[in-house]
């Protein structure tokens, strides 16, 4: 918590702050441009506001560029720092004496508080949560009936998901809303892909049409299978004819080829020179057949010997004519050989049948694939519209309980500050808006009432670590409904901050429990800087 703010400047330079109720008092004569707003914007400064700066540029210009040191304390430990008016957009981290030691950027700075005071939405800045509920005269956040805009410029939208996140229940929001986000992402990029022709782009007409071409084109393919199953068996039989014809004549052949063959030996034989035989060369012979006449027959062999010389030059003519015949039969065999496996790879590629079915599957694969398109484009679109409505559905919940339980503290908070038969201020939550009501009277008091009773209730039932209510909003507020009021602030032991003038008005017991709480008592004579700049005068205060 927020335990001092020191600035040389003020008329007291430390003001010291505690637990629970901060009470900054005016005199019995509700002076103005005393310094109350204003040490309450310094609060909203040293919470990493910004508007001191420009609603109150004035501190400014009457005593120049200034810093104030502050001191925060978490779990007995003491965090000190330094802001400075000429360098807003950095805070420094001092020591016990507040000499500055590491300089923040403001947004590193808020993020260390909302560290310190364990913020439970990541998504949601430290200024978020609380920037809205230090309601003090100068900020945009003062609108009677938009006590959740920061400003007025906010989107209803960006109002309701800020007070989900105070209420630490945006994750589930953001997970859906993360789901939906990604689901049109999806159909962007597929869109955007028809767009360019990637993938067709069909209509719900063309798809049923693209239907009826994918029936067709696969009773096609079906028949192409049967013709190709027929004419596999009918070209296949003719080949066997064919082939079977060839093998036949090649066996003719190679038989033709082994008689040759054999011709053409002997003859290599005879021309190559034959032995001469004589007497002696059939003695064999003749133990066996003593009657043969063993010299007749060298005769013989000897007249062969000299026809076969007659002969020889006929001889070579034939072996010739033997070979060319071979050669031939080789030949004839290596085309029918050739002619075989040309008749086989026939059954193996019908090419005109091929085409057909290449054309066919093609085109079946075309329609199939702009059918699939559709189906996709079609499922991609449902999927948006699945994650849209899981959305709605998510935040809705949420937006409810959310709304239930304002409600319900402001409900009892009017019943405590104004009695059980006036009626509550409602607020109508949506996903993209909200409505706040206050009832009985439309009044300004009223009004200011209603917001106030709103911070009440969100202070009592989250983790918000600090409100701020400025004197502007009790002034129109009936004295005891003020008085019941203050009790209310005092249940929290969470730190607020009040502007109150006069406080005798609220009653003894009320008035007392204020100066009690009070940090600071300003008049017309003790205003908060050294300085007083009023129209009255300008003095330097002692």
């Amino acid at each position: 918590m927020l335990r001092e703010i020191r600035c040389k400047i003020f008329r007291k330079e430390v003001v010291r702050f505690h637990s629970g109720l901060n009470v900054v008092l005016g005199d019995d004569k509700a002076t103005n441009s005393i310094g109350k707003s204003t040490l309450l914007m310094v609060v909203d400064f040293v919470f990493g506001g910004s508007t001191f700066l420009t609603w109150n540029k004035d501190v400014v210009r009457e005593l120049g560029h200034h810093h104030y040191d502050f001191m925060f304390e978490f779990d007995g430990l003491e965090y000190r720092f330094r802001r400075e008016t000429l360098t807003p957009d950095s805070v420094y981290a001092c020591d016990q004496n507040y000499d500055p030691t590491t300089s923040l950027s403001l947004s590193e700075f808020n993020a260390r508080l909302k560290k310190l005071y364990e913020l439970p939405s990541p998504k949601q800045s430290f200024r978020s949560a609380v920037g809205l509920h230090l309601r003090v005269w100068g900020k945009d956040n003062l609108i009677p009936d938009l006590p959740l805009h920061a400003s007025p410029n906010s989107s209803g939208r960006d109002c309701v998901d800020n007070l989900i996140k105070t209420y630490g229940m945006f994750e589930p929001i953001e997970q859906s809303d993360a789901e939906s986000k990604k689901a049109e992402k999806q159909l962007k990029t597929l869109r955007a892909a028809q767009a360019d022709e990637l993938i067709p782009k069909l209509t719900k007409t063309a798809y049923k049409q693209a239907g009826i071409a994918v029936a067709n084109l696969e009773r096609d393919l079906a028949s192409v299978r049967e013709s190709l199953a027929s004419y596999a068996v009918s070209l296949e039989t003719i080949v066997n004819r064919e082939v079977l014809d060839l093998r036949k004549r090649k066996e003719i052949l190679l038989a033709r080829r082994t008689i040759l063959a054999g011709r053409l030996q002997r003859l290599e034989l005879n021309i190559a020179g034959r032995r001469r035989l004589g007497a002696h060369n059939f003695r064999d012979l003749q133990r066996y057949f003593p009657e043969v006449n063993v010299e007749r027959l060298a005769e013989v062999e000897h007249f062969h010997d000299g026809v076969a010389g007659i002969l020889q030059e006929q001889l070579l003519q034939s072996m010739e004519g033997l070979r060319q015949e071979v050669d031939a039969i080789d030949a004839e065999v290596k085309e029918i050989d050739s002619k075989v496996s040309d008749a086989m790879r026939t059954v193996d590629q019908p090419e005109a049948l091929v085409e057909h079915i290449y054309g066919v599957a093609r085109s079946l694969e075309e329609a199939k694939a702009s059918r699939q398109s559709y189906e996709l484009a079609t499922t991609t679109k449902e999927a948006v519209q699945l994650a849209r409505e899981n959305l709605t559905s998510v935040k809705q919940g949420i937006v409810w309980d959310v709304q239930k339980i304002v409600n319900a503290g402001m409900l009892r908070l009017t019943a405590a500050a104004l009695g059980e038969t006036r009626r509550a201020p409602e607020l109508w939550l949506s996903e993209t808006g909200y409505k706040f009501e206050t009832f009985e009277d439309t009044g300004t008091g009223t009004a200011y009432l209603g917001m106030i009773l709103f911070d009440l209730s969100v202070f009592e039932s989250t983790k918000l670590p600090v409100i701020a209510h400025d004197s502007v909003l009790f002034k129109n507020i009936s004295n005891d409904t003020v008085a019941k009021l203050i009790r209310q602030y005092t249940l929290v032991s969470k730190q607020s901050f009040i502007a109150l003038d006069d406080v005798d008005r609220y009653g003894a017991d009320a008035a007392k429990l204020l100066r009690e709480l009070s940090v600071l008592q300003l008049s017309d004579m003790s205003v908060l800087y050294i300085k007083d700049w009023r129209p009255t005068g300008s003095t330097i205060l002692n």
